[in-house]
């Protein structure tokens, strides 16, 4: 059996423990309703429609124009300063506040490991947008990876088994990759700092090169929008396409033009 395999069989097995163990233990939402494992209320929020919200996320802004004066393109005028395009889409179900974020940190820290195979479908919408301008008919999920403290203190990697439960879905492959986060930025700019550097190891490095169609990477929350750039840099540099990415939930959301949300 292959290590990715062995890893598939064994969070199933424990997802599998926690259905069961939540049929003998008192039933609770997340959200604290009790008599149900997840309440229609939040039910809805992983039925929202998913939303692009890489312009909130600082680090992924691009400098794509800088106009030292006021400058006429036909009848518009565009004003002096600079312009920026996001490096890559990201989609999220919703903000990461109430309901939601206790549904995320019940899942990821409270031990509710069965919630996994609810968030899984929810994100499949997500990951169709993104596939599907391109028409290819396979993509490969990439989980970000989760710090090694975190895996020790949590007894899994949550992403991880998460993108596995995606592909169970039917939402694409699961392509978990080794990957070394950095967190060292003495001696960076400003510029570098929004970067949080991730190293594939050698043996992911050749892997990801020879992985046919485009990958979409997959994550929990997204705040600047720094794990998600590097990520990409990562990827990108072992020659694989990304799509974008997809998130459960977004710490900022756009906001229209009339101030709401």
């Amino acid at each position: 059996m292959q290590p990715e395999d062995s890893a598939s069989w064994w969070g199933r097995l424990r997802e599998i423990a926690a259905q069961t163990c939540s049929l003998v233990a008192p039933r609770q939402c997340p959200c604290g309703e009790e008599g149900t494992l997840l309440c229609a209320r939040c039910i809805a929020l992983l039925e929202a429609e998913p939303q692009r919200v890489e312009q909130c996320c600082d680090a992924l802004q691009e400098l794509s124009a800088a106009r030292v004066r006021d400058v006429r393109v036909g009848a518009q005028l565009l004003p002096a300063g600079v312009d920026h395009t996001p490096l890559l889409p990201v989609l999220a179900l919703g903000e990461y506040e109430g309901d939601l974020q206790r549904l995320i940190l019940a899942w990821k820290n409270g031990g509710m490991l069965h919630l996994a195979a609810r968030l899984a479908p929810a994100l499949l919408p997500a990951v169709h947008r993104l596939t599907a301008p391109t028409g290819a008919a396979t993509v490969h999920l990439v989980p970000v990876p989760s710090q090694r403290s975190a895996r020790l203190r949590r007894g899994e990697d949550h992403t991880a088994e998460l993108v596995r439960a995606m592909q169970r879905c039917g939402a694409g492959h699961a392509l978990t990759l080794e990957a070394r986060p950095t967190t060292a930025q003495d001696g960076q700019g400003a510029r570098q700092r929004r970067t949080r550097r991730i190293v594939l190891s050698p043996r992911s490095t050749r892997r990801a090169q020879r992985v046919p169609g485009p990958v979409v990477i997959i994550d929990d929350v997204v705040t600047t929008g720094s794990t998600l750039r590097g990520m990409h840099r990562a990827l990108t540099d072992a020659g694989m396409d990304v799509l974008g990415a997809v998130v459960i939930a977004s710490a900022r959301m756009p906001t229209g033009s009339d101030g709401t949300r």
